[in-house]
C-alpha cells in the first residue's frame, strides 16, 4: 500500500511523505503506482522551479520509494502546488482506497 503522511502547523502544510508500492498490479503495470509517482514528482519538480528557496525535496528511488517534501516556512506558490498534489492523491484514494491511504495530522 502507498501511504501519504501529510503534517500541518498552523492550517499550514509543513511536509508530506509518500511511501510503499500500491501492489495493484505486476511491477511496470501498476497504474496507482505510475499515476503517485508522476504526481510526486511532478510536485517536486514544481516546487524546485518555483519555490525551491522554501522547501526541502527528497527523492529516493529504491527497493522502498519515497518522496519527501519538508519546509520550515511556507510561500504561497509552494502551498498551492502542494495541495493541488493532495488534491490529485485523494482522487486516487477515491477510486483506490485498498491501494493507497493519507493520513494527516
Amino acid at each position: 500500500m502507498i501511504k501519504v503522511s501529510v503534517a500541518s502547523k498552523n492550517d499550514q502544510i509543513m511536509s508530506v511523505k509518500i511511501t510503499g508500492h500500491a501492489l495493484s498490479a505486476d511491477p511496470g503495470q501498476d497504474l496507482v503506482c505510475a499515476a503517485v509517482s508522476a504526481i510526486g514528482t511532478g510536485t517536486l519538480n514544481a516546487l524546485d522551479l518555483l519555490a525551491q528557496d522554501d522547501y526541502e525535496l527528497t527523492l529516493i528511488d529504491t527497493e522502498e520509494p519515497v518522496i519527501e517534501i519538508k519546509t520550515q516556512r511556507t510561500n504561497e506558490k509552494g502551498s498551492l502546488i502542494i495541495e493541488v498534489m493532495l488534491i490529485q492523491l485523494k482522487t486516487i484514494q477515491e477510486i483506490n482506497p485498498e491501494f493507497i491511504s493519507i493520513q494527516t495530522n
